[in-house]
C-alpha cells in the first residue's frame, strides 16, 4: 500500500485526527516498505518471469501434435499451465499495488478494492485443483485401470469447468473484504497520499469470517488432504501389483526383476512424496493467511515478514508447476528442445494394433515381398515335382517333399492374408481411447 493509508483509512472510517501515533509508526511502516520493496519489486517478479516462461513453453510444447491427442494427462497438463499463466499475470497488478505503485483512478481502485484479489485467489485454487483431477487420473489409470470413462478427454473439460466454477463462487465474497473510499483534497498533502482514492478494509457482515474459514478449507486444506491419499493410494497399489508379479516369477528371474522394479518403486515414492511435501510447503501457510490479513497489521514487521515468506512460497510453486510435472517426462523433454532450437520434429506411422517398432515403416511393402516368396515357393514346387517324374525310385520322397513344400506355401499365403489386414494409422487417427467413450 501506498505510506500512510491505513491512517487515511482510520480517518475517513472514524473521523479521527493525526496524533503521535503516526510519528511513532513511521519507523516500523519504512520497514515494511523496505521489506515490500524487495520482495514484491525485485524476487517476485523474477519468479513470475520464469513462471510466464515455463507456462508459455508447456502450452507450445503438449499442443504439439505430436502429444495433443497422445494421452490425456497431457490434457491435464496443458489446462494447467494455462491456468498458471492467467494466475501469475494475474498477480502482477496486485504485487504492484502492494508496493504502492497503483494507478489512480476509480477504475482502478474498485480493480484493488473488489476484483484483484479475489481474481488472483480464484485461479490459484482453480490450479489446485486441477492438480488433484491430474491425480486423479493417474489414480484411475494404476488402481482402477477398466474404468475408461473417467479418464475420457470428456470428463476432463467437465472438470475442468467445475474447477473454474467451484472456486470462483467460493472466492466470490472475498470483493466484500475491501472498498475504497475518496480522500478529501485538504487531506492529501496532510497524509502524503498522491491519489484522489484509497483501498481500506470494509464492514464485513458477520458470516464472513466463518466464511473465510470454510473457503480456505476447500481451497487448500482439503485438497491437500486429497491429494496424500490418492498418491498413496497408487503407491500401494504399485507394490501389490508388483508382489503378485514377482509370485509368478522363478528364482533366476527375480533377482533382476526385483532390482530394476525397486529402483522404479523408490524413484516413484520420491516423486510422490514430493509432490505432498511442496504442496503442503506452498500451499497450506496462505490458509491462515488470507483469514487473517487486514489493515491493522499492514505496520506489523513480523506479520508482514510471515506474509512475504508466504507469498513468495505460493508464487513459487505456480511458477515452477512446469518444470516439476513436465520436465520429468522425457518425451516432453524433447519436444521442447525441438521447440527451443527450432528443430522439425518427425515420427514414423504406427501398425494399427502393433506396437511402434522399426517393422511398422516397413508394413506397407510387406505384400509385394510376400508375393515375390510366393512366387518363389511355386516355381520351386514345380521344379521337384520333375525331378520326381524322372526318378522312379524315388517317388515316395519326391512326394514327401512336395507336400512339405505345399505346407509351407500354405504357410506363406496365412501370412499373406495377416499382412493384408495391417493397415497404417495416420497422423489424423492417432486419438485417444477415451475420446471414443
Amino acid at each position: 500500500m501506498s505510506k500512510g493509508s491505513p491512517d487515511v483509512c482510520d480517518f475517513l472510517a472514524n473521523n479521527t485526527q493525526v496524533g503521535d501515533s503516526f510519528v511513532i509508526s513511521s519507523t516500523a511502516e519504512d520497514d515494511v516498505t523496505k521489506i515490500n520493496q524487495i520482495v514484491y519489486g525485485v524476487i517476485s517478479p523474477l519468479i513470475i518471469f520464469f513462471g510466464i516462461i515455463g507456462d508459455i513453453l508447456t502450452v507450445f510444447t503438449l499442443t504439439n501434435p505430436l502429444l495433443r491427442k497422445s494421452s490425456i494427462i497431457y490434457t491435464y497438463l496443458t489446462l494447467l499451465a494455462m491456468t498458471d499463466l492467467l494466475t501469475q499475470l494475474s498477480v502482477i497488478p496486485m504485487i504492484t499495488f502492494l508496493q504502492g505503485r497503483v494507478v489512480c483512478s476509480e477504475a482502478a481502485a474498485f480493480y484493488y478494492a473488489h476484483v484483484g484479489f479475489p481474481l488472483a485467489n480464484a485461479l490459484m485454487g482453480s490450479s489446485v485443483y486441477i492438480i488433484i483431477f491430474l491425480t486423479l487420473s493417474q489414480y484411475m489409470a494404476v488402481c482402477r485401470p477398466f474404468a475408461y470413462g473417467m479418464r475420457s478427454r470428456k470428463i476432463c473439460y467437465i472438470l475442468f469447468a467445475i474447477a473454474y466454477v467451484c472456486n470462483f463462487c467460493l472466492n466470490a465474497p472475498w470483493a466484500m473484504k475491501k472498498t475504497y473510499m475518496e480522500i478529501p483534497p485538504e487531506l492529501r498533502s496532510e497524509f502524503s497520499y498522491e491519489c484522489r482514492y484509497v483501498i481500506c478494509d470494509s464492514n464485513p457482515p458477520v458470516w464472513y469470517k466463518p466464511y473465510e474459514v470454510v473457503r480456505e478449507f476447500f481451497c487448500r486444506i482439503l485438497p491437500f488432504l486429497v491429494l496424500v491419499f490418492l498418491n498413496a493410494s497408487i503407491l500401494y497399489t504399485y507394490r501389490s501389483t508388483k508382489m503378485d508379479r514377482l509370485k509368478r516369477l522363478t528364482n533366476s528371474q527375480k533377482r533382476f526383476v526385483t532390482e530394476k522394479s525397486e529402483k522404479e518403486e523408490k524413484r516413484l515414492f520420491t516423486l510422490l512424496f514430493a509432490i505432498c511435501i511442496v504442496f503442503f510447503v506452498c500451499t497450506i501457510p496462505a490458509a491462515p493467511l488470507a483469514v487473517f490479513v487486514s489493515d491493522t497489521l499492514s505496520k506489523n514487521l513480523n506479520f508482514q515478514i510471515f506474509r512475504a515468506i508466504v507469498n513468495l512460497l505460493e508464487f513459487t510453486k505456480f511458477a515452477l508447476n512446469f518444470y516439476f510435472y513436465c520436465l520429468i517426462n522425457p518425451e516432453i523433454r524433447s519436444i521442447c528442445s525441438h521447440i527451443i532450437t527450432c528443430k522439425k520434429l518427425h515420427r514414423p506411422a504406427r501398425v494399427k494394433g502393433q506396437p511402434m517398432t522399426p517393422i511398422s515403416m516397413y508394413t506397407r511393402s510387406t505384400k509385394s515381398r510376400d508375393l515375390a516368396m510366393n512366387g518363389t515357393t511355386t516355381t520351386s514346387a514345380t521344379t521337384e515335382s520333375r525331378r520326381s517324374s524322372t526318378n522312379q525310385d524315388g517317388r515316395r520322397s519326391s512326394s514327401l517333399k512336395k507336400n512339405g513344400m505345399r505346407d509351407r506355401a500354405n504357410t506363406v499365403v496365412q501370412a499373406d492374408v495377416l499382412a493384408d489386414k495391417l493397415t497404417v494409422i495416420r497422423e489424423s487417427e492417432t486419438d485417444d481411447i477415451g475420446d471414443k467413450i
